[in-house]
This record gives structure tokens, C-alpha cells and sequence, in this order.
């Protein structure tokens, strides 16, 4: 998150850019060092001192937040009604400027551990599971060798995709987890061998032990917070990717499952972390409160970092009503986390689901399939 200065009036600029511009201003901070919020002001400034710049495409911009110190915004318009351009065009064109002054560092980073994205929120229905699902579909068909754990001890991950959950008192997560386990964690892994996923993606189904899971969890002595990563540690290399689909609690459960997605030492800023489902509907607004709050609980307890990911707003239809809009507009305004994806409330995504089919497979050409995809490059950038 950017860090303001105490006492700093601080307003948002609402612009358009094109995602393709607008992850190369991602991968372009984080490779310098900035966070992506801090990159875009400098942009804005620099353009300022830049007053003949060349003409930017920006067919098929979307809507994009940055904050900007006060009185920034007016500042913006005013400057671009001065150049006779859009916002769109001048901030495409401020965002060019600064990729040109900041060039990929000619020394490459260091080694990138597994990205690893937790789908998380404990209000029940928004779509973690979903969204969880369509992700890995979709990186997988792009070629990212992916690990889709259900970590959700309600199992629906694993139904939905047509998988036999693990028997009750066979090796699981949980017994991984614990130290407890007899056999290789990969003895637990299955492939889905839909042709477009080429053996790329793989699933650690659930199994009802999970519902022990907290309770095993509150009277663990020792290594509690890394007990998840040291069950997984002999398979992350073997993977690009590691998506968890998150439980619907703000248990200790959560607790590890968020310290696992924590910025490691050396780890790009916004590449692993939590990635949040939301509904446009004022109790979504009440949980990511929460959800939010238990973040920035395991950021000072653990002096570690946590990067929010985004928010997708998930099953919305204009059609609902001004309420719906409403909650809709003020997710929208938000910056840090900035809302990255919206879903809309189409028959693909139910129909995959009572199916048991992946979305990718079952409508690949569809609309919500085609947002996955636009998901997947966004965070994989």
C-alpha cells in the first residue's frame, strides 16, 4: 500500500487506461522498487514538465484510480484541456514518459519464489471458489504450471470441478499440515485433463478433516503461522502458481493460510497476496472490513508484508436496482485495493458449476472465460 505523507491531503484521479498499459506500469515499478500508486504520481509529474509528447493509443482503456496529492486532479484536467486531449490520452501519455525514463533494471532480480494468491473472504456466496477455479483454468491454458488447493473445509472447490473429495483418515492437507503425514504430499494431487490445460494444472482436493482444522490449529505449541508452508514446501518448485481457495472464516485457519501468501525477501511488491471477491451489496462492503482489519493485524504481529491484490467484483447486474449501482460506484472508487476485474451475472458460470465442468472447458468462448483470461495476465504481468 502507498504510505502518504501524516496529514496529506490526498484525492483521486478516476482515468481510463488500457490493461495492456497499465501492467506494464505494474511490472515496471515493481522492477524498480515502487509501488505502482507511486510510479503513476511520478508520471503525472513528469508529464507536467513535458509539454510536446507524442500521441498514446488507447482503444479499449478502462476505468483506473490513482490518488494524487490535493488538488492533483483538477490540476490534471485543467492541464489537459490546455493540450486540447483527453485525461485518457494525457495520462496514456504520462505513464509512457515515465516507462521511458525508468528502463527494466539491466540487472535481472533475484530467483522469484512460486506466486502464490490467496482467494479469500469470509462472507460466504461472493464467489471465492469461482473465482479461485477460473483463475488457475485460465493461467494453466496460458501455460503457468498451477496448484489449486481447496482449503475450504465446506469441499466445494473439489465438487464443482467433478473430483472425489480425500477419504476421511487418508494423508491430507491437514495431516501435512500437522507433521502427521505417511505419504508424498504429490500422492494427493490431481491433474485435470481437460486438453487445453495440458497436465499444467493440478488440484489438492479437499477432505473432511478439514473441519479440524482450527482446532487443530489453537493447540498447535510450535510453527503454527509456517505449518502450511512447510506442508507445501516440497512442491512449490515444482509450480509457477499457487492459488488457494480460501475459507469462509477470519480463523487461525485464515491467519496461516495469510501468512503463506506474505511478500518474501526478494519477492517483487503485488506479485503474491490476497486476492478478494466481492459482491455490489453493502454487507461485502462490512466484510472486507473485516477481512482487512485481520491483514493489517498479521502485518504488525508478524512485521511481514501483505499485498492486497485487487478486488473483483463478482455476479453483477446494473439491472438490480440503484442499490446495486451504488455499492457498485463505491467499490469503483477505490484505490488501494483497486477493483481489477468485474464478472458479470451470466448462465456460463452456474451452469459450469451444476455441470461440474471447468468454466474454460465448458464455455470457452464465453464472456466470463474471457474475463478469467483478462484476470490471469493482470496478475501475472
Amino acid at each position: 500500500m502507498t504510505i502518504s505523507i501524516p496529514g496529506e491531503q490526498r484525492e483521486k484521479l478516476l482515468v481510463n487506461i488500457t490493461p495492456q498499459l497499465r501492467r506494464r506500469l505494474k511490472v515496471r515499478s515493481a522492477e524498480c522498487g515502487m509501488n505502482v500508486q507511486d510510479a503513476a504520481e511520478h508520471a503525472v509529474s513528469r508529464w507536467y514538465e513535458t509539454p510536446a509528447t507524442e500521441t498514446v493509443e488507447t482503444t479499449g482503456a478502462r476505468s483506473w484510480g490513482v490518488m494524487l496529492p490535493g488538488g492533483g486532479p483538477e490540476r490534471f484536467a485543467a492541464e489537459c484541456a490546455t493540450r486540447s486531449i483527453t485525461k485518457v490520452q494525457g495520462f496514456a501519455q504520462a505513464v509512457e514518459l515515465w516507462l521511458e525514463a525508468h528502463p527494466s533494471p539491466a540487472t535481472p532480480l533475484i530467483a522469484q519464489p512460486a506466486q502464490r494468491i490467496l482467494v479469500a473472504n469470509q462472507k460466504g456466496g461472493v464467489g471465492k471458489t469461482f473465482v479461485a477455479s477460473g483463475l488457475a483454468q485460465a493461467l494453466a491454458e496460458l501455460g503457468y504450471r498451477v496448484l489449486l488447493i481447496d482449503y475450504d473445509p465446506q469441499g466445494h472447490l473439489t465438487s464443482r470441478l467433478g473430483l472425489d473429495g480425500i477419504e476421511d483418515g487418508d494423508d491430507s492437507l491437514l495431516t501435512h499440515m500437522l507433521g502427521k503425514s505417511k505419504r508424498d504430499i504429490r500422492d494427493l494431487l490431481i491433474a485435470l485433463d481437460e486438453e487445453r490445460f495440458g497436465q499444467r494444472l493440478h488440484v489438492l482436493p479437499a477432505c473432511d478433516d478439514a473441519f479440524l482444522l482450527e482446532a487443530e490449529l489453537a493447540v498447535m505449541r510450535h510453527g503454527r503461522d509456517t505449518c502450511l508452508e512447510r506442508a507445501l514446501e516440497s512442491v512449490e518448485p515444482d509450480y509457477d502458481v499457487i492459488i488457494l481457495d480460501g475459507p469462509p472464516s477470519l480463523g487461525l485457519g485464515m491467519d496461516v493460510a495469510i501468512n503463506f501468501v506474505r511478500r518474501r525477501d526478494g519477492e517483487r511488491a503485488n506479485r503474491s497476496g490476497v486476492l478478494i471477491p466481492v459482491w455490489a451489496d453493502q454487507s461485502s462492503h462490512k466484510a472486507y472490513r473485516m477481512l482487512n482489519r485481520q491483514i493489517e493485524a498479521a502485518v504488525e504481529l508478524n512485521r511481514v508484508t501483505i499485498d492486497q491484490l485487487g478486488l473483483v467484483v463478482n455476479a453483477y447486474d446494473a439491472r438490480r436496482g440503484a442499490t446495486v449501482t451504488k455499492n457498485f460506484d463505491l467499490w469503483k472508487e477505490r484505490s488501494n485495493p483497486s477493483v481489477i476485474a468485474v464478472f458479470k451475472d451470466l448462465k456460463e458460470g452456474r451452469e459450469s458449476a451444476d455441470y461440474a465442468i471447468p468454466l474454460l472447458d465448458y464455455a470457452p468462448d464465453s464472456d466470463l472465460a474471457q474475463a478469467m483470461r483478462d484476470l490471469a495476465l493482470e496478475l501475472c504481468a
